[in-house]
């Protein structure tokens, strides 16, 4: 039998100096295993020097198709961009990837551009992610788990837990995006490594200005199966990502929660152990728990 497992993954490395250094001081306080880089991102040569002098960081990639402009030449992902050039805002992509799948082959190209960027700065990314969880949308989902299972790599599924708190559109969003996930990987259970629970402050109904040990407790406590990814945004500060995200204010309250060390006796009174993707690639995979509400088949 093999024990829980938890990946603290930071997303968005790479996107700014905020960014960077945030996720580096919660990795070496030792509350963060793994991080995702933003091929694309304006602190990208900044976050490839930072990985090399941190090697125990896991590395993996934060597919980005909602911010900045492409890797790839423009030319040739012409449908993924506005008319400035830039990646399309989340809605409009999601909408025109469910009624043009003709973006398949484009999307294609901008994951290989991505992924190449990285490894061509010597970084051997150890599973694929996306920014703002947009291969949730079946289209874009089966073009990064065609990639992965390519290139033996593990996917974030970005599962969505039921809710009863919050508003009414905002628990119906959710059932949207959780029929939207379940479909997107009924095609790939048992080919692919991936989490069978995924989990964040977001998950809590209130996020306060500060947090502490006992919101990630329970964040830990609910999650179902036996592999979670507990996904976390650590920045310096909240003012320098104006532009860049709107949850700079729950992500500097992480960052000052992280930095203090605590959340690994946490994981661990939870009966979890702190792993990162780079650890489980070469492990032999089992089951999930039966009680996992989305009856994930593998896990990473």
């Amino acid at each position: 039998m093999v024990s829980r497992v938890v990946i603290v993954n930071a997303d968005d490395f790479g996107m700014n100096r905020s960014a960077n250094y945030g996720i580096v001081e919660c990795h070496l306080a030792g509350a963060v295993s793994s991080t995702t880089m933003v091929a694309n991102g304006d602190a990208f040569d900044e976050a490839v020097k930072l990985a090399a002098a941190h090697p125990s960081l896991a590395v993996g990639l934060h597919f980005n198709l909602t911010w900045g402009k492409p890797v790839a030449p423009a030319s040739s992902v012409r449908a993924l961009l506005d008319s400035r050039g830039n990646f399309l805002d989340r809605r409009t992509l999601m909408l025109r990837s469910m009624f043009h799948r003709s973006l398949s082959q484009e999307i294609r190209t901008e994951l290989r551009a991505q992924y190449s960027r990285i490894r061509d700065a010597g970084i051997s990314p150890t599973h694929v992610d996306s920014h703002q969880h947009v291969h949730g949308s079946p289209v874009i989902f089966s073009v990064v788990a065609e990639f992965c299972l390519e290139n033996n790599l593990p996917v974030r599924v970005p599962w969505v837990r039921t809710e009863e708190f919050g508003s009414f559109s905002r628990r119906f969003r959710r059932f949207l995006l959780k029929k939207m996930v379940d479909h997107s990987v009924a095609d790939w259970r048992g080919k692919l490594r991936w989490n069978d629970c995924i989990g964040s402050v977001f998950d809590l109904e209130h996020v306060a200005e500060s947090l502490a040990d006992d919101d990630y407790r329970s964040i830990l406590m609910s999650a179902p199966g036996r592999c979670m990814e507990l996904l976390v945004h650590p920045v310096l500060s909240a003012a320098e990502m104006t532009g860049y995200t709107r949850i700079g204010r729950i992500s500097e309250a992480e960052y000052r929660y992280l930095r203090l060390g605590t959340l690994p006796s946490v994981i661990a009174d939870c009966g979890f152990k702190l792993v990162t993707f780079r650890d489980l690639m070469d492990q032999e995979r089992f089951t999930s728990d039966s009680t996992a509400d989305h009856s994930a088949s593998t896990i990473c």
